[in-house]
């Protein structure tokens, strides 16, 4: 991005930011799309280990994750949400009021914590990236202050998920999936 596209950019954010589109008429209130994201840090341990498969095939499928003794991460857990701008604040939400929600209930029942042993909702469902991400977007959704978009975890260097609430059906998905008798 040259020098010239971005001052174009920041000043069209700007503009947008105050109200006012880039031909100088009014934006309208609810034009206007706002998310943050913010991260956070934790520690967990976990096996990888299915009860509906054999030692052999969860040894097969999970390999090393499936270590009797477990193993852990560094997660990194990026929360993002969306809602109208308060006029009195400027801000979609409260940081300490955000921060104090997910650690009331993610970090402080997940920091430093087995997920199989410590954490209810996985003693029957293997605690795979995937499975957190849902826990932790079903454990977030009511956050009073703003609409919960997306969670994202980062498990390590190379490995991430995203969970975003169930996907409604669409006129694609709808065209897409044809009766076979047709």
């Amino acid at each position: 991005m040259n020098r010239r596209t971005f001052s174009r950019t920041a000043t069209a954010t700007a503009r947008a930011e105050q109200g006012i589109e880039e031909r100088g008429t009014p934006v309208k209130e609810d034009a206007l799309h706002i998310e943050l994201g913010r991260r956070y840090l934790f520690a967990a341990s976990h096996r990888l280990h299915s009860r509906q498969l054999s030692e052999e095939e969860n040894y097969r499928v999970f390999g090393k994750c499936n270590n009797p003794y477990g193993h852990g991460h560094n997660y990194i857990l990026e929360v993002s949400l969306s809602g109208k701008i308060d006029p009195a604040t400027g801000m979609i939400a409260n940081l300490a009021d955000l921060d104090a929600f997910v650690t009331r209930h993610v970090l402080e029942e997940f920091d430093h914590h087995s997920l199989n042993e410590d954490v209810p909702a996985f003693s029957d469902k293997v605690p795979t990236t995937e499975n957190l991400c849902i826990e932790i977007f079903h454990r977030l959704q009511n956050f009073p202050h703003a609409k919960l978009e997306r969670v994202r975890i980062q498990e390590t260097g190379n490995n991430s998920f995203e969970y975003a609430g169930k996907r409604r059906k669409t006129t694609r998905d709808q065209a897409n999936r044809r009766d076979p008798a047709e």
